[in-house]
């Protein structure tokens, strides 16, 4: 019976050591894990149309802008527009940017922003996705996009006002591979009369471009008379 007992023992007291050794050494060890979180998030929106004068005060940028963030300051731009460029061509430009904002002066409430550097943004509405933007060679350049030149009037001005309507998605990637859902809500302050502002903005940009070329026509018309 005492041999028994003293073999009890002696398990028992060997259990107790293979625990000690597994706590001492898994005491640093780290979990990683994944986990579906419902935690509110509420996000802020300001949408607008791009409405930009040249010098000689002819539009020469039309589009739509579209920001939102949350109270993790984190923020998100989207830019969809018509460029009037220097060289007298109308081309279409799509850009979106991060940044992550925090208090600098609680006092001032001065702001301070950080550019995160995006991979790739897509917009989809209702599952089709009808925009997408991917970073340039230059490292510098933290933001996404893309550019058209064909002239798409129709098409992309339906796009500018969608867009100033909301409702749909921002998918951006902050690592390759990896993709963030940011939804945007439908503009409660959208109205069919408001698009005229969009309107009458194309109708300038595309008048000012006939200007410049036949003031450029006219300038080298004017020099090749004065040289003959």
């Amino acid at each position: 019976m005492a041999l028994i007992k003293r073999v009890l023992l002696f398990f028992l007291s060997l259990v107790g050591i293979i625990v000690l050794l597994i706590g001492a050494t898994t005491s640093y060890a780290q979990d990683n894990y994944e986990a579906d979180t419902l935690e509110p998030n509420f996000r802020f929106y300001s949408i607008k149309w791009l409405n930009i004068p040249d010098k000689e005060g002819g539009k020469y940028v039309c589009g739509t802008k579209v920001t939102t963030y949350d109270y993790t300051g984190r923020k998100y731009n989207i830019e969809y527009y018509y460029l009037l460029t220097s060289d007298d061509e109308i081309i279409t430009q799509f850009i979106v940017n991060a940044v992550q904002m925090s208090v600098d002066n609680p006092e001032t409430r001065k702001m301070e922003q950080l550019e995160i550097k995006l991979y790739a943004s897509v917009l989809s509405k209702d599952g089709v996705k009808f925009l997408a933007g991917m970073r340039g060679n230059d490292d510098s350049d933290k933001s996404v996009g893309a550019e058209y030149t064909e002239f798409d009037r129709e098409g992309n001005t339906k796009i500018f006002k969608d867009l100033y309507k909301g409702g749909f998605e921002l998918i951006v990637h902050h690592i390759p591979g990896a993709e963030v859902t940011i939804p945007i809500k439908t503009n409660i302050h959208y109205k069919k009369e408001n698009e005229q502002v969009l309107d009458d903005c194309i109708v300038d940009l595309i008048n000012n471009r006939q200007h410049r070329i036949q003031s450029s026509v006219s300038i080298d018309e004017s020099i090749v008379s004065r040289v003959g």
